[in-house]
C-alpha cells in the first residue's frame, strides 16, 4: 500500500495525546509532507517531458489546488475527479469498501479564538470517482474546432477583434489599454483557438491597476493554453516546454510552485470561457413555427378558457 494512502475503515485505537504532543506531531507531519511538495515541484519542472506530464494531468483532473495537483500527478496518476469521503456523501456517492485514498491538503473554515472567522487547511485524505459506488460519469463530448472557436466569441469577458494588419510571426495578442485580443483572420480553426486560449489566459491576469506586462506571464500563458486544448482533444504536438523548465530552473520551490500555480489557474480561466459559450450556443434555439405543437388552454368549470401557465424547465448543468 502506498505510504500516502489510507483505507476506508474504522480506525484503529490510538495513544492518547497531550494536546501539546498532538499539536507537535500534526506540524511534523505537515513540515515532512511540504517537504514532499517541494521535491514533486522541482521533479516537475526539471525537464520538458515531466512538465508535459504534469500538464496532461492538470487537463484530465478536476480543479484542485496546485499541492494536491502535485501529490496526486505522483499517487493517483489516472485519478480525473476528487473528492473527500464526506465530499462524495453529499454528491450522493459512497465509497467503495476497502477503497485507497491519497494525501491531500483539504480547505476547512474554522473561528479564531477571538470570535473572528478564518480559512486553513489539514491534511486529510481524497478519493477518485472511479473508487466510488454508482454508474461512472459519462465521457465529455467532442467538440470540432471552430466550435471552441465560437465558444471564445460568445462569452469571452474581454473583446475579440479579428485582424489583417497583425505584424508577421504574431498569431493573436492582448492589448491591455483596448481591452482587447486581436487575432490574425484566415487562421485553421486549430491554430485560432491556441492563439485565443492562450492570449485569454494572459489577459486573466489583468487586474486593470496600470501595472499589467504581458510579458511576465507569457510563459504561464503558453501552459494554460496547453492545458485548455488538451483537455478537448486538440493537437498539441506543437507545443515545446524546454524554454519553459529553463526559466523556472533557478527558482525557489515555492516560486516554481507559485509559477505553476497561476498557469493553473489560468487554465482553468479559459476553460471557464469556453465552458460557458459552449452552453450558450446550446441554448441557442431556432424557432421553428412551422411545425410548433399548439398548447392547448385549460378549462374552468364554467366552460370559459384561461390563459396556460408554462413553467421554464431548468437546463441541466455541464461541468
Amino acid at each position: 500500500m502506498n505510504k500516502n494512502s489510507q483505507q476506508v475503515k474504522p480506525e484503529p485505537e490510538q495513544p492518547e495525546f497531550s494536546k501539546e504532543e498532538y499539536a507537535a506531531m500534526k506540524k511534523a507531519e505537515r513540515e515532512q509532507l511540504w517537504e514532499r511538495i517541494d521535491t514533486l515541484t522541482a521533479d516537475v519542472l526539471k525537464d520538458a517531458e515531466s512538465l508535459h506530464g504534469f500538464l496532461d494531468f492538470a487537463a484530465q483532473c478536476s480543479p484542485e489546488r496546485i499541492e494536491n495537483l502535485l501529490l496526486f500527478h505522483a499517487d493517483a496518476p489516472e485519478a480525473t475527479w476528487m473528492k473527500t469521503f464526506d465530499e462524495w456523501k453529499e454528491a450522493g456517492r459512497g465509497v467503495r469498501s476497502g477503497a485507497v485514498g491519497y494525501t491531500a491538503l483539504i480547505g476547512q473554515d474554522y473561528t479564531r479564538e477571538d470570535g473572528t472567522a478564518a480559512s486553513g487547511y489539514y491534511v486529510g485524505k481524497k478519493f477518485d470517482v472511479s473508487q466510488t459506488r454508482g454508474r461512472q460519469p459519462d465521457k465529455a463530448p467532442v467538440y470540432a474546432a471552430d466550435e471552441l472557436v465560437t465558444a471564445f466569441f460568445e462569452n469571452s469577458p474581454v473583446r475579440i477583434i479579428v485582424s489583417e494588419e497583425l505584424p508577421d510571426g504574431v498569431q493573436a495578442q492582448y492589448v491591455a489599454k483596448n481591452r482587447a485580443i486581436f487575432v490574425r483572420n484566415n487562421m485553421s480553426a486549430e491554430t485560432t483557438f491556441l492563439a485565443i486560449a492562450r492570449e485569454q489566459a494572459a489577459a486573466s491576469f489583468d487586474i486593470h491597476d496600470g501595472q499589467y506586462s504581458r510579458n511576465a506571464y507569457t510563459p504561464q500563458s503558453y501552459c494554460a493554453a496547453y492545458v485548455a486544448a488538451k483537455k478537448y482533444g486538440l493537437d498539441v504536438s506543437s507545443f515545446s516546454f524546454e524554454r519553459v523548465c529553463q526559466l523556472c530552473s533557478g527558482l525557489e520551490p515555492q516560486a516554481q510552485r507559485r509559477f505553476l500555480s497561476d498557469a493553473k489557474q489560468a487554465a482553468y480561466a479559459v476553460e471557464r470561457i469556453v465552458r460557458r459559450g459552449l452552453r450558450e450556443m446550446e441554448l441557442s434555439v431556432t424557432p421553428e413555427a412551422d411545425y410548433s405543437v399548439e398548447q392547448k388552454a385549460d378549462v374552468k368549470e364554467s366552460g370559459q378558457p384561461k390563459p396556460g401557465k408554462v413553467k421554464k424547465a431548468a437546463q441541466p448543468e455541464r461541468e
